[in-house]
Order: C-alpha cells, then sequence, then structure tokens
C-alpha cells in the first residue's frame, strides 16, 4: 500500500506562498516579469523541494503539489476578478476557474515537479550517503524514461495516433527499474511523466507564444491536453512495470 501522510509533501505550502509574495511583488512592479515567470515555473517547486524530507523524487512530487496550488490559487484570483467586473462579455466565474485552471496546471505541474527534484538534491546534497546500487538503478531508469517522453517530441510529427505511446513507454521503464513494489513503480512513473513533460512541451509552448491564430491555439490546446494527460500515463505505466517486475513485493 502506498502510504501519503500529510508532513512527507508539506513542503508544497512554504512553495506555494513564496510564489504568491513574488507574484504580489511583480503586480506592484518591483519585480521584473522574467523573475515573475521564473519563480511561476520553477521556483515554487525548488522552495518545496528544499523544505521536503526524503528522496530526491519526494521532492519532484512536493513541486508538482506546489505547483498545482499556485495554478488552483491563480485561477480563483482569476474568478474573483471576472466576479468583480460583471461585464456581460465576460463568461462566468465557474468558466473562468476551470479555464484558468487547466490551462496553469498543465504548465506549472511539471516544472515545478523539477524545480521540487532539484530542491531536494540540493537539501540532500549536505548529506551525501550512498545510495547504493538499487538507488542508482532505479534513477537511470528514470533517467531513460524522461528521455523517451522527453526525446519523442523530436518526432512528434511521425508518431500520429502513437502519440500516447511515449509515455507508457517511458513509465514502464521507470517503474521496472524502480523494483517490484507498486508504490515504487508509482513515484518513479510519476517522475518520469513529470520531467519528461516538461521537455515534451517546450516545443508546443514555443509555438504557442510565438505563433498566431490557428496554429497558436492549437498548440496551446494540445499542451495542456497532452500536460495533463501525459503524467498520468506515465504512472500508470510505472506501476504496470514495478508489478511485472519478478522480485518480493513487502515493503
Amino acid at each position: 500500500m502506498v502510504s501519503l501522510n500529510a508532513g512527507r509533501f508539506s513542503g508544497a505550502v512554504p512553495g506555494a506562498l513564496v510564489v504568491g509574495a513574488v507574484f504580489l511583488l511583480g503586480w506592484l512592479g518591483l519585480l521584473p516579469a522574467p523573475i515573475m515567470t521564473v519563480a511561476l515555473l520553477f521556483g515554487g517547486g525548488f522552495i518545496a523541494g528544499l523544505f521536503t524530507r526524503g528522496r530526491v523524487r519526494d521532492g519532484a512530487v512536493a513541486g508538482a503539489i506546489c505547483g498545482v496550488l499556485v495554478a488552483l490559487a491563480i485561477a480563483s484570483g482569476a474568478a474573483l476578478m471576472s466576479l468583480v467586473e460583471s461585464s456581460p462579455q465576460y463568461p462566468p466565474p465557474w468558466m473562468t476557474f476551470g479555464f484558468y485552471a487547466l490551462i496553469l496546471t498543465a504548465l506549472l505541474l511539471p516544472y515545478n515537479a523539477v524545480g521540487g527534484a532539484a530542491g531536494t538534491a540540493v537539501r540532500n546534497g549536505s548529506r551525501r550517503g550512498g545510495n547504493g546500487a538499487g538507488e542508482r538503478r532505479r534513477w537511470l531508469g528514470i533517467g531513460i524514461g524522461t528521455a523517451v517522453i522527453g526525446g519523442s517530441s523530436l518526432v512528434i510529427a511521425f508518431l500520429g495516433p502513437l502519440i500516447l505511446a511515449p509515455p507508457l513507454a517511458g513509465g514502464f521503464i521507470a517503474g521496472y527499474s524502480a523494483g517490484p513494489r507498486p508504490e515504487d513503480g508509482l513515484e518513479a512513473g510519476l517522475v518520469a511523466g513529470l520531467f519528461g513533460t516538461g521537455i515534451f512541451l517546450i516545443p508546443f509552448l514555443w509555438t504557442a507564444s510565438h505563433a498566431t491564430g490557428f496554429v497558436a491555439g492549437l498548440a496551446g490546446m494540445a499542451a495542456i491536453a497532452l500536460g495533463l494527460l501525459f503524467p498520468l500515463l506515465g504512472t500508470v505505466a510505472g506501476v504496470a512495470g514495478a508489478v511485472v517486475r519478478p522480485g518480493p513485493r513487502d515493503g
């Protein structure tokens, strides 16, 4: 069974608070836009990782949770602003909230997960205990799974209906390398899915930001859909990879 106690990922809360403080300073004109962008994409997750005890993948999960919290907070603010404006040309607040929540979650979740992993790696850097061959093999699998998912963006035009194959393959590799327990596969598949998705979405986000018209809209919608779906598929495949691996399954 996977144990998810509240304190394990409590670092997500200070990470989200730091992002809120940076966002407020930027809104007041005290910080430039690039700093706000870095804080939104990576900063909150990095702080969350610094406050997270455990393995690097625990920091990645804490960073992902931080990204979701920030996305929901910004979406709530946008919904409240639309309610204050109360203009007939704006959609209802619940629709505004759903729109921003979907977009920002797809964007902030994978990148803050990367920041969370980096933060926990920095935290653990001063305590250089040997990780052992099992841990090295686990991270090798996560790295290969990440490369499979992220590298598939280079051949996206040739994938067609197989576009969902990379997160399934990458998550399976990460889960199989993590160990025979389902909880190991779940965490490894999730981390590989988050990291790989962050790499995979870069060309989509670049196109959505620099193109115009239909192309920009299509790239943005694809980024939202894949940004939400890929980590989920990677997690499921990670569990499957761990389950089919032979070995003892007791914690």
